[in-house]
C-alpha cells in the first residue's frame, strides 16, 4: 500500500509541475527532417503532428540553410512560412481543448537579413479558421533573431485547430516560426488526455496491489 501511495502522489506531481502540459505535439518541428532542408507543398503531413496550408511551408535548419545564419529557437529545426517562391505559406495543428476553458499559446518568431529578404515577416494566428492576430517579426542581423510571442485564447469546443500563417512577398520577406506551446491557463484542471493517463496508472498500480495480495 505504502508503494502504491507514493507512486499515485509521484504521478500527482508530474501534472502539477506540468510534465504533460503542452497540447502541441512536435511543437519545435525536430521530428522527421532529414538533409537539412525540406520544401513542403499545402496538405503536406510530412511534420509529425501537422499539417501544411496554402501552399505549405519551408523546413529547414539555419545552420543548413545558410551558413553563418545561427540556430533554430530550440533544438536544431524551424519552418518558414514565407513558403520559397509562392504568396501564402501555413501549417495547422487540432489538439484537444475543453470548451470554455482559457489557454495559453506561446511561439517563437525569427527573422534575418539574407539572399534579399529584408529582415521583417508577419505571422497570423488563426483558430479554427478566423483569423485572431499578426505578430511582427523584425531584424537588421545577418544572424537569425528570435522573439517570443503569445496571446490567450478560449476554447469553443473539444477540439481547436491552430494555424500560422504568412500572405506576404516571400522574395522580400522571411517568417520564421518554431517553439510553439499550448497551455491551460487552469493549471489545476487537468487536460481529458491527462486525466486518462492518470486513471491508467491509477488501475494499473491497483491490478498489482492485487495480484501481490493473493500471492
Amino acid at each position: 500500500m505504502k508503494t502504491k501511495l507514493i507512486t499515485a502522489l509521484a504521478l500527482t506531481g508530474l501534472l502539477c509541475n506540468g510534465a504533460f502540459a503542452n497540447l502541441i505535439v512536435n511543437g519545435s518541428f525536430e521530428s522527421g527532417l532529414s538533409g537539412g532542408y525540406a520544401e513542403l507543398s499545402g496538405g503536406s503531413t510530412a511534420i509529425t503532428g501537422w499539417t501544411t496550408t496554402q501552399s505549405g511551408v519551408e523546413w529547414f535548419q539555419p545552420a543548413v540553410y545558410g551558413p553563418g545564419l545561427g540556430g533554430a529557437a530550440d533544438g536544431l529545426a524551424a519552418i518558414d512560412l514565407a513558403n520559397y517562391v509562392y504568396v501564402g505559406g501555413g501549417i495547422e495543428q487540432t489538439f484537444a481543448t475543453t470548451a470554455g476553458q482559457t489557454y495559453n499559446l506561446s511561439f517563437a518568431g525569427g527573422n534575418v537579413v539574407y539572399a534579399g529578404r529584408d529582415g521583417t515577416g508577419l505571422i497570423d494566428v488563426l483558430l479554427d479558421g478566423s483569423m485572431v492576430q499578426s505578430f511582427a517579426t523584425g531584424t537588421s542581423s545577418t544572424y537569425m533573431t528570435w522573439q517570443n510571442f503569445g496571446l490567450s485564447f478560449t476554447a469553443t469546443g473539444a477540439t481547436t485547430t491552430l494555424e500560422f500563417q504568412n500572405n506576404q512577398d516571400p522574395f522580400l520577406h522571411f517568417a520564421a516560426l518554431d517553439m510553439v506551446d499550448v497551455e491551460s491557463a487552469t493549471s489545476s484542471v487537468p487536460e481529458p488526455g491527462t486525466l486518462a493517463l492518470l486513471g491508467i496508472g491509477i488501475l494499473g498500480m491497483g491490478f498489482g496491489q492485487r495480484r501481490r495480495s493473493k500471492k
